[in-house]
């Protein structure tokens, strides 16, 4: 009778010492996922899901990324603006009607984010540019397409400018998004954690 108790109390201090053993080395299991970001544009993303599902649409449609995209907007992520892009008159009647889309606005981020797709799936066509020149993406969408392959831009330095702070955010934001777990996978999903 007394082996019985020593052999049943085993397994109750091997369980014991498991759990201990788990819960010390909690942190560690946690899987990235349940990680708040530290860094602040991942966090506008996590916040701003409008955005991201915009964003995440447009490269999917489009074949824009992400981060080139974003920069184009020329604003902090999740900032309420009146307008999002300013595209000329005819590019912005012309995405209007290839799209179907007659309430289009500016002040609609899906709207603003995907007709910056739209128009670099057309400069890429029109004018040979590739989705990674952001730059060039940014003043083809200000003064169109042909305007930049006309070089007009060499006339206007703030135009220049901004292409150069464009083209800058984009590689800050595509090295942001190394440090966003799995936001890809966040876009559009149903269920998203409260961060």
């Amino acid at each position: 009778m007394r082996r019985s108790k020593i052999y049943r109390s085993i397994p109750v201090c091997l369980l014991g010492a498991l759990l201990t053993q788990g819960c010390s080395q909690m942190a560690e299991v946690v899987p990235e996922r349940f990680v708040k970001p530290d860094n602040l544009f991942c966090r506008g993303l996590y916040q701003n899901n409008d955005w991201l599902d915009a964003a995440a649409a447009t490269e999917q449609r489009w074949g824009l990324p992400l981060h080139i995209a974003l920069a184009e907007l020329n604003m902090t992520v999740g900032t309420e603006a009146s307008e999002y892009i300013r595209p000329t008159h005819a590019d912005w009647e012309e995405y209007r009607l290839a799209s179907e889309n007659w309430s289009a606005a500016v002040d609609d981020i899906s709207t603003a984010l995907d007709y910056l797709g739209w128009h670099a799936q057309m400069a890429s066509r029109r004018i040979d540019l590739t989705m990674n020149e952001a730059g060039k993406l940014y003043m083809a969408s200000r003064i169109g397409h042909g305007g930049l392959y006309r070089m007009e831009y060499r006339a206007d330095s703030l135009l220049q400018r901004q292409a150069e702070q464009v083209d800058h955010r984009a590689q800050q934001y595509r090295e942001d998004l190394k440090s966003c777990p799995r936001i890809r996978e966040r876009a559009d999903s149903f269920f998203r954690w409260p961060w």
